[in-house]
């Protein structure tokens, strides 16, 4: 019964920004069904698209359908099904999030850059096209709509935070711990999905392939020792559940040097950097801040 009653009072605290998330996502979803509805037709009258569109529709789209799905059919129907029962959903969206059905966002940004790149190189069409369909916001803004709702979460989520902690008195612990480790795992999820961007910068390198096997964890700077090449040089590495894949900075472009799949791989930390090395590789990655090189070795760790 005190938990039935904490949570009526908490829903009672937080009516508002439940509200504001439960309309804006309803009208999200909303957006995001005209978007897909409106913008798939026009790569199906081929006669009518540029020569550059034709068969670009996942370029340009991307997996917005994915994303469209995701809250269609499991996060607007949680909000809805328990809007009396906040702890649960709660509960139920950091599972959701937990079980990686969010990453579709880290494929999504990852994806922008050609996205917004094929808009650009065609924007008098898309103008054209906005002003015959009568859609008020045209394409562009219907690309950003994603990357604008998972940034809005957390902030929604830190509203409710601060009006718990101004009512911590009536307010379950569990509850307002709960509340803190969605909104963090929410900042984590869009820290990914920015240094996703990065994968970009690699030659020769799908990011939308990468991303659609594997998950994207993060990505990290150092001063590399590459026994193969006998030299050093700057280098990125970004890890994935299944793998690490390492590059050579050159200008404003990164060149693939190299992967360790997982789990055949072995690690040694060492106090200024560590080594990873397999019967084919062997690259000492060297990193003068204590932390970030603290926390990669429990992320290396992680995955093996």
């Amino acid at each position: 019964t005190s938990s039935w009653s904490g949570n009526r009072v908490a829903e009672q605290c937080g009516r508002h920004v439940l509200h504001e998330l439960l309309t804006t996502e309803q009208q999200y979803c909303e957006d995001l069904a005209d978007g897909i509805a409106r913008y798939t037709r026009i790569f199906q009258l081929e006669s009518e698209l540029p020569a550059g569109l034709l068969g670009q529709q996942h370029v340009l789209l991307s997996n917005v359908a994915q994303i469209a799905a995701l809250h269609r059919h499991r996060l607007l129907p949680l909000m809805l099904q328990h809007r009396q029962q906040l702890e649960l959903f709660l509960q139920r969206w950091l599972a959701l999030i937990e079980r990686g059905y969010f990453n579709c966002y880290v494929l999504f940004t990852a994806s922008q850059r050609d996205s917004l790149r094929l808009y650009d190189s065609h924007e008098l069409y898309f103008k054209r096209l906005q002003i015959t369909l009568g859609d008020p916001l045209g394409v562009r803004s219907f690309l950003l709509k994603p990357v604008q709702r998972v940034t809005k979460y957390p902030l929604l989520l830190n509203k409710l935070i601060e009006t718990f902690f101004a009512h911590r008195h009536l307010i379950s612990k569990r509850l307002f711990q709960l509340t803190c480790r969605l909104e963090t795992r929410l900042r984590e999820l869009l820290d990914r999905a920015n240094q996703s961007d990065q994968l970009n910068d690699i030659k020769h390198f799908n990011a939308f392939s990468m991303l659609s096997e594997a998950n994207f964890i993060m990505v990290g700077e150092f001063q590399l020792h590459d026994a193969r090449l006998r030299r050093s040089y700057h280098s990125k590495l970004f890890a994935f559940n299944t793998c690490l894949v390492y590059t050579e900075r050159k200008g404003r472009k990164q060149l693939l040097r190299g992967y360790f799949m997982l789990p055949d791989v072995c690690f040694v930390a060492k106090t200024k950097s560590f080594l990873l090395c397999n019967k084919q590789r062997e690259c000492e990655f060297v990193c003068h801040q204590a932390a970030l090189l603290k926390k990669w070795q429990m992320i290396v760790q992680q995955l093996l």
